[in-house]
């Protein structure tokens, strides 16, 4: 099996199969099923490999369960480890191996019995990567029925829930693909898993790419921020790693076959269309959110890799944050001095002052966005980097004596429903009340403007000259004269021990 899947530019040493005997298998013909399925390569199951195409016949998707108690591995370390919970037939493949570059990757499809019913269950089974010890993350994060579905990664999954494949899964993953460092022209390791997480019920499978653990040609992720219903061109192939010698093209956009001018509508609602010189299209529509999707490059010399596109779809300006009044939600920019705004601990209150400031949307200047349903959000919200947001947690109280704290947003990034927003320019807006407030936007508790010594340092002379002059009390160089902050602002150490262990 190892030698089915490892591909140009490596060595295979020795390799190891645990799990039952029938839960792994070489197949091929996978492209004849007609889904994004990789025609030739490994398949690892928590079940028995035969059911995945209902070898007893029917052709399409017949069961509404297909489960199978088999001898693979419970409770295996490393998967209850990844899984926080019990995991059950477990199989996977060992493999030590020499490679000849210092980066590789592997093309892979995750499927499984557990959708559609059961994608808010504790039971959701999940594949692990380990290299060299170390679990290896996946662009999109976790590969299980939580982390794609369809309303999570919706781009990246196909349902079957139907009688429409010919596969018992009731869905299944695009082609993927997972990147990792390796040490060259030494031995390293790496062992490629599935698992049932919480009982033994309802299968599920990877189906690993024949030649694609390879180091020769690798798709480095791309990202790239458009204002809503806007378009942008982006190179995908300019960042590529190939070794292979030969020329470079696209032929799939999100598993679908493509050539030149060949547009592919996302479920997502975004319209990617291939250009004569490779590059891509996009065109989003009006909705504010974050969706990746993925792309074959393939060389000239026949190796193939698939990478990711994530594509920010943000708003000309943060100003269309909804801020609550006493009239209702307002949009941030229609607010004026004087005009009135609900806080948390004051009722209503006077704007004293509303600060405007452009910059382009990089590096420590780069928007956080906080998705809709994080925190209590009820769209998804973009503010700057130290913007706090008011967390409310019991472990607060046992750090730091009080249950509810500030938290900058830049401190809660996680990579999947808080991220960093790069790419073009951004409006800030900031609201200066007589005294720090917690105010709602979008839904969300987070703080009023704040002039702070770091916060007044950053502005320009004839800001700070207006925000003393409205408060001749307060001294730039301290912030001291204007009043306390609402809550206890947590310091990035403190912020990160109260995520982690909140987690």
């Amino acid at each position: 099996m190892a030698e089915t899947i490892f591909g140009d530019g490596v060595t295979v040493v020795g390799a190891t199969y645990t799990g039952d005997d029938r839960s792994s298998a070489i197949y091929d013909g996978g492209s004849s099923l007609g889904l994004d399925i990789l025609d030739t390569g490994v398949i690892l199951s928590t079940g028995l490999v035969t059911n995945f195409t209902n070898s007893g016949g029917g052709g399409t998707n017949q069961y509404f369960s297909t489960s199978s108690n088999t001898k693979g591995i419970d409770n295996n370390p490393l998967f209850d480890a990844l899984a926080g919970t019990d995991t059950y037939d477990a199989s996977w493949l060992d493999v030590d191996f020499i490679p000849e570059t210092e980066m590789m990757t592997m093309s892979f499809v995750f499927t499984s019995e557990d959708y559609i019913n059961l994608t808010t269950s504790d039971y959701l089974d999940m594949i692990g990567i380990w290299v060299n010890g170390e679990l290896i993350e996946t662009t999109i994060g976790d590969i299980s029925v939580t982390g794609v579905n369809g309303t999570t990664n919706e781009n990246l999954f196909i349902e079957n829930s139907g009688t429409v494949y010919p596969t018992e899964m009731d869905g299944l993953t695009v082609t993927l693909s997972v990147s990792f460092v390796v040490n060259p022209n030494e031995v390293n390791s790496i062992r490629i898993g599935i698992a049932d997480v919480g009982n033994s019920s309802n299968d599920s499978t990877i189906l690993i790419m024949a030649d694609s653990v390879q180091g020769t040609l690798i798709a480095m992720d791309d990202t790239i921020a458009i204002p809503a219903g806007d378009s942008a061109t982006l190179d995908v192939l300019g960042n590529e790693i190939n070794l292979t010698g030969g020329t470079l093209s696209v032929t799939h956009i999100n598993g679908v076959p493509v050539s030149p001018g060949d547009s592919v509508t996302l479920p997502s609602g975004e319209v990617v269309t291939l250009n004569p010189d490779w590059t891509f299209s996009i065109t989003t529509d009006g909705v504010v959110e974050t969706d990746s999707f993925t792309y074959t490059v393939a060389s000239s010399t026949g190796d193939t890799d698939v990478g990711f596109v994530t594509v920010s779809t943000v708003p000309c300006f943060v100003a269309g944050t909804l801020i609550d009044t006493p009239q209702g939600p307002r949009l941030i920019e229609s607010l004026r001095v004087g005009d009135l705004v609900t806080t948390l601990d004051n009722g209503a209150q006077p704007i004293r002052w509303i600060g405007t400031r452009h910059v382009a949307a990089e590096g420590r200047f780069a928007p956080i966005r906080i998705r809709k349903g994080r925190f209590g959000a009820t769209r998804d919200l973009l503010v700057s980097p130290q913007h706090r947001v008011l967390v409310r947690d019991p472990l607060a109280a046992l750090f730091f004596g009080e249950a509810e704290v500030l938290v900058a947003a830049k401190d809660l990034v996680d990579g999947h429903q808080i991220t960093i927003e790069e790419g073009g320019q951004v409006t800030y807006l900031h609201i200066l009340f007589d005294s720090h407030q917690v105010i709602y936007s979008e839904g969300l508790a987070t703080e009023s403007f704040l002039p702070g010594p770091q916060v007044l340092s950053g502005m320009e002379a004839e800001v700070q000259a207006e925000i003393c002059a409205l408060f001749p009390e307060l001294d730039p160089q301290t912030g001291a004269g204007y009043g306390p902050a609402a809550r206890h602002m947590l310091r990035s150490y403190e912020a990160r021990l109260l995520v982690t262990e909140a987690a």
